[in-house]
């Protein structure tokens, strides 16, 4: 290789460091944001829809052992037993926010989540949109306990 090639090589590589750095967050794992939780958590959330243009829908859901419970727009959504499985599996997610990401700068829509609750006795809080190619990629995985009629 050249000495053109070799800067132009370096340069590129000094470039892209940030953008790897970026990508994650040295606490967080992707495993750990997207584990299901232990069997026998305790799950007890609000789940807020709003589609931007004044359709809202809300509804709660609590999961426990032997505990299958839904209201409100989340009680016609989905079989209860199935909507638990869904949440449990969404856990992680709604859990932790990621740490920084490099995320398409695309929109996808006006439409926001907000869940908050609890999860085994820890509170959760987080608002989802769809404001970059993460967020909608986040925004997606919700779709099965999104308090929306089918």
């Amino acid at each position: 290789m050249g000495g053109a090639a070799r800067r132009w090589a370096a340069t590129l590589a000094a470039s892209a460091a940030p953008l790897v750095a970026g990508c994650g967050d040295d606490n967080t794992s992707a495993s750990s944001i997207t584990a299901p939780p232990a069997p026998g958590t305790r799950i007890a959330l609000t789940i807020r829809y709003d589609d931007g243009t004044g359709r809202r829908a809300e509804g709660t859901v609590v999961c426990r052992p032997g505990v299958a419970h839904a209201t409100a727009d989340l009680a016609v959504r989905l079989p209860t037993a199935r909507l638990c499985h869904d949440v449990h599996a969404l856990a992680g997610l709604i859990a932790h926010k990621p740490g920084p990401r490099a995320c398409a700068q695309i929109i996808g829509g006006p439409q926001t989540v907000r869940v908050t609750g609890t999860i085994d006795g820890r509170a959760v809080s987080r608002r989802f949109t769809q404001n970059d190619g993460c967020e909608i990629a986040d925004y997606r995985r919700l779709t099965p306990i999104l308090p929306l009629k089918r």
